[in-house]
């Protein structure tokens, strides 16, 4: 119970803070190269999350060996940290430049 728990917080935070990230961001022009590069690690990440999210709420979620556990546990948690890392410094920058627009250069 305490492993699928902690699963769904996992999985829930880092969708949240990508989808918080697009919806701040807006990305207009996907396919330039600062997009490219600003964007779609974060709408790749969030999309895998939410399948994942989409799979554990069908299938379930099953402990495997402490190993398994720890590497699960281990990388998602690394990979929200870079999601939340990408949020909260967006938002500092809109913070810091209120009249500029965000643009896709």
């Amino acid at each position: 119970m305490l492993y699928s728990i902690v699963l769904y917080t996992l999985l829930g935070v880092g969708l949240a803070a990508s989808i918080g990230f697009l919806a701040l961001h807006r990305p207009r022009r996907f396919f330039r190269t600062v997009e490219v590069n600003a964007s779609w690690w974060v709408i790749i990440v969030g999309l895998w999350y939410a399948r994942s999210l989409i799979l554990v709420g069908i299938r379930g979620a099953s402990p495997g060996p402490w190993w398994d556990i720890a590497l699960s546990f281990g990388l998602l948690a690394a990979i929200d940290g870079l999601l939340l890392v990408r949020f909260f410094s967006y938002l500092r920058y809109l913070r810091e430049h209120p009249e500029d627009p965000p643009t896709a250069a």
